[in-house]
């Protein structure tokens, strides 16, 4: 396993062992997360995301990060993380492009807002088509 691989899942298996992280180690976390991400391995990022998709703490600037990855990498993240606000999903889903917001929709629960969001995104999407 490569050593920045290592330094990653030490980085996320140590974060999601706090229960209720001060902002001073969601801080650190912030800024150690993306360096070390972009560092790993697509196996270590997909293990990353998949551990911190669990977890209920994570800074908004890392959930969003992790949620405009490729889906391959975000899938698990977009899906079950509670860490993403309705504006968060929404803009994922108008950035990101369709597979996000596919992804978005197996969610277990969406609200109205979102839900409003992701159909206005198809209508748009049909809309210029014609």
């Amino acid at each position: 396993m490569r050593k920045k691989d290592v330094v990653l899942m030490a980085t996320v298996t140590s974060f999601e062992s706090l229960p209720y992280p001060s902002r001073s180690e969601l801080r650190q976390f912030a800024e150690l997360f993306a360096p070390l991400f972009s560092a790993s391995s697509e196996e270590a990022r997909r293990d990353a995301v998949a551990a911190l998709s669990q977890c209920k703490n994570i800074p908004p600037a890392v959930a969003f990060f992790i949620a405009s990855q490729p889906i391959a990498v975000a899938a698990p993240f977009l899906t079950s993380s509670t860490c993403l606000s309705d504006d968060a999903l929404i803009a994922i889903a108008r950035t990101q492009g369709e597979a996000h917001a596919r992804t978005i929709v197996r969610r277990e629960a969406l609200s109205p807002t979102v839900i409003d969001a992701l159909v206005g995104l198809r209508y748009d999407r049909n809309t210029r088509r014609d």
